[in-house]
Order: structure tokens, then sequence, then C-alpha cells
């Protein structure tokens, strides 16, 4: 993670927090300041001798005892080197000098996801998104850690289903500061292949984080070479396991539509209807022939069999272009009318990644959860949407 998380008080407290520095820096100060245990360490940093600047860092902070900057720096050495709980110790001593110092908390909250404490990180991920005096871009890192301790969440208890629309929230409230947060993009492209099985929109957050990612890391080069090909690999087999798409005939397709167009221009809707029924047949990969079929079942038949069939190839076209927002909301409130309310939850979901920022696509969203009994899940939307600007 390139972000620190922190809590607030420790559980035992600040006093305990207070014996704790005591106990770890009893040695007090010597004949130095502990400046020039600093520097060296600094520079031991920079080129990754872990050892050595751990070493110095520790010096100096026995040497000046209220030196917050020293405890921070031996705290991000000890989770360079995975030393988790020396790590907590040093974090916890500034902690005792420094409660409210963004580092301090930022690093806390870091330490506290590692050792895998869900809650303290939470804490202080929520204080730092809520201090508006930070900058957007800052608040977008602590946004992206909540969304990254939700995401842990999930992984403990898959059945809180509600847990993974508040991890996309907090993902999107980060973004909505920072569109260049690749951190930001890597997890909800996570969430958005893993929780929501939405292939096309993690498609579209993996290159992103690729394409902003300043430095090509393992596992930069993990999402360019394994993740994107196989999303690609997914989306074309799921392509594939359409009946038919194996011996379409695009030609037969073209005529057939160009017969229906005729016909619905004359307002020979039935007649246009089993003409968009025989492109959709030749070739069940287009787009066109299954819009215009659902178009022309919802014109032709208003019984409840009517609405239904025109659902049906609503939702195939859906599938044909998962990037539709228009589409994905005139579905949703299709399924709506006919009572299908966790379909219109996933159709309004759909549109909200094709438009995050969709204002309709979110209300329509929050609707359709409280009409399937979700509550908690259409409260998390409730929280985003009142971010959002009401334009006039």
């Amino acid at each position: 993670m390139n972000f620190s998380l922190s809590s607030g008080a420790d559980a035992f407290g600040r006093a305990a927090l207070v014996a704790a520095a005591l106990a770890l820096f009893a040695a007090g100060c010597g004949p130095s300041d502990g400046s020039k245990e600093y520097v060296e360490a600094e520079e031991a940093y920079k080129v990754r001798n872990f050892e050595k600047a751990e070493q110095g860092f520790l010096r100096s902070a026995e040497l000046s005892p209220t030196n917050v900057d020293a405890l921070v720096m031996l705290t991000r050495v000890r989770l360079d080197k995975g030393d988790i709980k020396e790590a907590a110790l040093s974090i916890a001593a500034a902690a005792a000098l420094a409660p409210d110092d963004v580092d301090v908390i930022e690093l806390g909250a870091q330490t506290a996801w590692y050792s895998q404490d869900y809650g303290k990180a939470r804490e202080g991920y929520l204080r730092l998104t809520k201090d508006a005096s930070l900058s957007p871009e800052m608040r977008s890192q602590a946004f992206t850690g909540l969304g990254i301790v939700d995401l842990a969440l999930i992984d403990q208890d898959p059945s809180s289903g509600w847990m993974r629309d508040r991890a996309r929230v907090e993902l999107l409230q980060a973004l909505a500061l920072d569109m260049r947060n690749a951190s930001a993009h890597y997890h909800l492209g996570l969430l958005y292949r893993d929780a929501f099985h939405f292939f096309e929109a993690a498609l579209d957050q993996f290159n992103l984080f690729a394409k902003l990612s300043e430095e090509a890391d393992q596992r930069v080069r993990r999402v360019q070479h394994d993740v994107i090909h196989n999303l690609k690999a997914q989306i074309n087999d799921n392509f594939a396991k359409i009946p038919g798409a194996s011996s379409r005939d695009a030609n037969a397709c073209a005529k057939a539509l160009k017969r229906g167009d005729e016909a619905w221009k004359k307002s020979q809707y039935r007649t246009a209807r089993s003409a968009y029924a025989e492109a959709y047949k030749a070739d069940p990969l287009s787009y066109q022939a299954a819009v215009n079929l659902a178009k022309a079942w919802e014109k032709t038949d208003q019984t409840a069999n009517g609405r239904q069939k025109a659902y049906g190839y609503y939702r195939a076209a859906c599938h044909l272009k998962p990037s539709g927002k228009a589409l994905f909301i005139q579905t949703g409130d299709l399924a709506m009318k006919i009572g299908n309310y966790a379909s219109a939850v996933d159709l309004y979901s759909r549109a909200v990644a094709a438009s995050s920022r969709d204002i309709t696509a979110i209300d329509c969203l929050i609707r359709a959860l409280r009409k399937a009994g979700s509550a908690k899940a259409a409260a998390q939307y409730q929280t985003y949407r009142d971010t959002i600007p009401v334009r006039k």
C-alpha cells in the first residue's frame, strides 16, 4: 500500500502509550541530539539498506526521545522489513507524543492493517477522510485505505454482501477526489472482478491502473501481463458461450434488420418483430438486433409475457454492450415494473460502473436496493449520493 492507516487512542489508552514510549526509549538523551544519526539513517533508507537505517533511526530516537520524525521513519523501515510487531511499538511511541500528526495517524493505520486489526485501521482512515485541511490527494488515499480494509473484511465474511458496496463507495469517493489515484483504480478493479463480476468494468480499472502507475513494479507487471490478459480471455469466453455464437451470420442479420426497419417505419410492428427475431437468430451477438427485438416486444405485447420477452432481449443487449449506461437504466426500469428487484439492482449497479457520478443511475440503484430488502447497501450509496453536487 502507498498510504498509511491509523487509529486514534490505543486500547490501553494514552497513559499506556506514554509508558510504552518511556520503556522503549529509556536510554534518554546523550551528548548528541540524534540529528547526525537521523541523516545517516535516511541515506541508508534511500538505498534500501534497512538494517542500517533501522539502527540509525532507533539511535536517533534514543538520543532525542521527543523526535517524532525518527519514530515515524523507524516505523516505515520496520514495515518495509515486515517486522509488524516492532513497527507497532515505534508507532505507538510516536502516537503518544503526537497523536494528531498526519504521518503518525497514517502509519498507525497502516500498521494496524498489517496486524489485521481492521477496526483500528478503519478508525485511522476515517479520521483522515474527515480532515478538511488535508489535500484532496491525501484524503483520496485515505478513502482507498478504507476500501482496502473492507476488501479484507469481505474475505473474512463473504456473507456480508453490503460490505462490497461500502468498499465500492469508498473507492469511488477516492477517485472523485483524485482520478489519478492508481491504487484506487487497482482495488476497484479487484472489487469489480471478484465481488461484482463486472468483468468489462474491471478491465477498464486495471487498464487505468497500469497507465497511471509511475513505477513498473511487480504488481504493475502482473496486471499488464496476467490480469488484463485473463480478463480479456474471460470476456471473450463469455461471448463465445452465447448459444449460436459459433454459427453467426452477419449478412443474414443485416438483411433481416433492414426488413424490420422498413416495416417499423410503416407502423407494421408485428412484421418488424418477426424480422428482428430472424436477425437475432442469425446473429445472437448483434446488439442492434437484440435491442430492436426488445423494443418490438414492448410495442406489440403489453401482457406480462410480453414484458418478460422484452426484458429478456434487453438483458441480452446489455450483455453485448456493457458500457451502455442508458440501456442499463432502461432495462432496470423494466425489471422494477415486473417485480424483478434483484435483477434491477444488478442492472442499475452496472450503470453506476459505466458512469460512477450519474445521479440517475445512483438514485435508481438506491431505490432498487431498498425494494430488494438491502437497506444497508442502499445506505452506502445514499452516503455517496449526498457527496455529489446537484446541478442547477
